[in-house]
């Protein structure tokens, strides 16, 4: 399992965070659930996300592939903060290090 987050500066809170936990069975990726929070007006579940990864190896590439799919078709948020396509680019991005971190936590 892993939490990643922009945080913003002053009160600590984030802009855009993604949870991620997986297990992998026989090298493949057995279940995954992804939440996603900051990038539109509620958190979700990044359902097509987890489709993409779910019996997957797990390569750089399968994580690349499954965390550019945490923004599609959301309508992002834009505030002071972050415009809506930082926003969707921070969701893929930390959905990326979500995946490698709980990946490198499976013993």
């Amino acid at each position: 399992t892993s939490y990643q987050k922009m945080a913003q500066p002053a009160s600590g809170f984030a802009i855009v965070g993604v949870s991620v936990r997986v297990r992998v069975n026989s090298g493949k990726v057995s279940f995954v659930r992804i939440g996603v929070t900051g990038l539109s007006n509620r958190a979700y579940r990044a359902t097509a996300s987890e489709k993409a990864f779910e019996g997957k190896a797990s390569s750089p590439a399968d994580i690349q592939a499954a965390a550019a799919l945490v923004a599609q078709g959301v309508d992002a948020n834009s505030d002071l903060h972050a415009s809506a396509d930082y926003r969707r680019h921070l969701a893929v991005v930390h959905a990326a290090r979500a995946f490698r971190t709980a990946l490198s936590r499976i013993v």
